[in-house]
């Protein structure tokens, strides 16, 4: 006679105990997962405007014209100072579309009405910070515009400025 010790294999109780475990483990790196998804939206927003400013003020040296950008909450457009043509006048007036750009998450701006311009020589015409609203840890989530520059870098809470990388 065999005993019930003899034979292989797990008991239902054993399954349903390894299944509990595999099921929590499973709700914890989703959760991770979703929160890692989030840092590096933000940071993808980030470096896309940075990429955006940048190709306007390459643009508008090399072209010898403006670039207009407008930063709204949810949105930013580029534009070429191409009205009048051939090389515009310097206002924004039925110029010419390069970028528009609709985003995910919020952006808060310190630079005044959100909108600045590249002179034809490269240089902003106001400064400031343009950051983008999350609640995620991401590495990059702001651009800081300064007349010669245009810098990423990470938002400090603490000093509500953006620290340039």
């Amino acid at each position: 006679m065999r005993f019930r010790d003899d034979r292989g294999g797990f008991t239902l109780v054993e399954v349903m105990i390894a299944l509990v475990i595999l099921a929590i483990v499973v709700l914890i790196a989703a959760s991770s997962f979703r929160g890692m998804m989030e840092k590096y939206r933000v940071e993808d927003e980030t470096k896309q405007m940075f990429a955006h400013l940048m190709d306007a003020r390459g643009r508008a040296m090399q072209r010898n014209r403006a670039f207009f950008v407008n930063v709204n909450v949810h949105d930013y457009q580029t534009y070429e100072d191409s009205f009048p043509a051939p090389n515009g006048n310097g206002a924004l007036d039925n110029d010419t579309l390069v970028a528009n750009v609709v985003v995910r998450h919020d952006i808060a701006t310190t630079i005044p009405g959100g909108n600045f311009r590249f002179s034809r020589n490269g240089l902003a015409s106001e400064e400031g910070s343009i950051r983008f609203s999350s609640t995620a840890e991401a590495d990059y989530d702001c651009i800081t515009v300064i007349a010669t520059r245009v810098k990423m870098g990470k938002f400090n809470t603490g000093t509500n400025l953006c620290d340039e990388k």
